[in-house]
């Protein structure tokens, strides 16, 4: 017997029991919290080198495809399939090994000079306490009245370093088996690093029949039109988000480089420690310098010459400057799109739910959804005839009717010529940074 189904009907008891469904999983999931945490936390571990991999590859694709549209360009231009194939082995092969170079470099020459001035930190502890005591001492002598101000500081300093190691020597020792932590999780990633980056290898090199089969589903579960809007934006965002990642890992890179020979030129001890942990929070924008340089100084503060914490902090001051107002918008141009209050919202927000990693992903990944909701804002607006711009809408809009219709402004060179130069990539900035140096040497 013939059934007829009454579509209306039938949909309506989908969503119901798709409704049951997932009221009754949300209900397992409360009241069985603590096993669903734990299974999470080992799924994370499980499929922490897959993302760690996706995101290399994703990272790493830029560089492939300009080796291998350059270096390799006959070979990848070429019709026949294996000298296709050949290009596209070269490029990656040489990829990598550019960036196991690199990351062999920073091993080779950071590391070990990382280690022994931790090393030397925690076994000249004594020699800074009596540092920190003469220099006290010093002002006190030279200065009596900020000594009578403060009260005997040098009898307070030591005052303070007793009760310090006597209430909390059990911390310092929970701090050392901390970092004793610390330095196996460090390992524990750097294995997932080294199974991600063997995974990036696959997923670069089969790069076109992975991302086929993404568009595949999606063109067999979306509309044609939905698809190819769903495929523009993750276009326009992923070269905003890419951008933003890799110019400011390019920018962290001559900041840390500038740092390391300026101290080596001021004559400071720890240059390659505080040139790392300078290049680490330059990576978080706005206030990551900021950051950064606190415990920087405080170290400088321990050494045979405190008034180095000072200079060092000048010195921090003159080049966040010039990153600010030179390098940066050189390199980066204006790839977020954000203003600083949100800047320092992501920031905020991306460090309090995923620690350092979210505070370094926070501002691409807030850019991302801006320009998202900007997107679709415009695109409401400009459907019902409304102006686009944010000036339209600072101070009163009374102008605003329901019969109003906003008119583009005419036509101008000039706007067309400044917002194609805001989409200039990096490499592109670099590479016109390359031209003029070449026709410098050349005239």
């Amino acid at each position: 017997m013939k059934i007829n189904w009454n579509a209306k009907y039938f949909t309506i008891a989908v969503y119901a029991l798709l409704t049951i469904i997932v009221g009754a999983i949300a209900v397992m999931v409360i009241f069985n919290i603590d096993a669903v945490v734990e299974k999470l936390s080992v799924l994370t571990g499980i499929i922490t080198p897959i993302i760690i991999g996706i995101f290399c590859a994703y990272l790493l694709n830029p560089l492939m495809v300009k080796l291998e549209n350059g270096m390799f360009r006959k070979l990848s231009h070429s019709q026949e399939p294996k000298k296709k194939g050949l290009a596209r082995v070269l490029a990656l092969t040489l990829t990598m090994v550019i960036i196991l170079a690199f990351l062999a470099l920073i091993i080779i020459l950071v590391i070990p000079q990382l280690v022994t001035n931790i090393i030397a930190i925690f076994s000249n502890m004594d020699s800074y306490i009596a540092n920190v005591r003469d220099f006290i001492q010093d002002i006190s002598e030279d200065h009596p009245e900020i000594a009578e101000f403060l009260g005997n500081p040098l009898d307070d300093f030591s005052k303070f370093i007793s009760d310090l190691w006597t209430k909390y020597s059990a911390e310092f020792m929970n701090f050392a088996g901390n970092v004793a932590a610390g330095i196996w999780s460090v390992i524990n990633m750097l294995s997932n690093v080294f199974i991600g980056l063997v995974l990036s290898v696959y997923l670069l090199a089969k790069k076109e029949m992975f991302v086929g089969q993404i568009k595949k589903l999606l063109f067999a579960f979306l509309k044609v039109e939905r698809a190819q809007r769903f495929l523009g934006i993750c276009n326009e965002a992923s070269e905003k988000f890419l951008g933003s990642i890799i110019g400011k890992i390019i920018e962290a890179l001559l900041v840390a480089m500038l740092y390391f020979i300026g101290l080596i030129c001021m004559g400071m001890p720890y240059t390659p420690l505080i040139a790392a942990v300078m290049f680490i929070f330059n990576l978080i924008p706005f206030i990551g310098p900021v950051i950064g340089a606190i415990p920087c100084g405080l170290l400088l503060v321990l050494s045979d010459h405190p008034i180095m914490a000072l200079w060092f902090l000048i010195f921090v001051g003159v080049l966040q400057t010039i990153d600010g107002n030179i390098i940066a918008p050189w390199i980066l141009g204006d790839q977020t799109g954000l203003p600083a209050v949100w800047i320092l919202i992501s920031i905020i927000l991306g460090g309090g739910l995923f620690g350092p990693i979210g505070m370094f992903l926070g501002v691409p990944v807030c850019a991302v959804i801006y320009m998202l909701i900007k997107d679709f804002v415009e695109g409401r607006l400009k459907k019902r005839s409304l102006p686009q711009n944010t000036r339209n809408y600072i101070g009163k809009v009374d102008y605003i009717t329901p019969d109003y219709v906003y008119e583009e402004p005419p036509f101008s060179e000039q706007n067309v010529a400044d917002k194609a130069n805001e989409k200039r990539s990096v490499s592109q900035r670099i590479k016109d940074l390359h031209a003029k140096l070449s026709n410098k040497d050349q005239k």
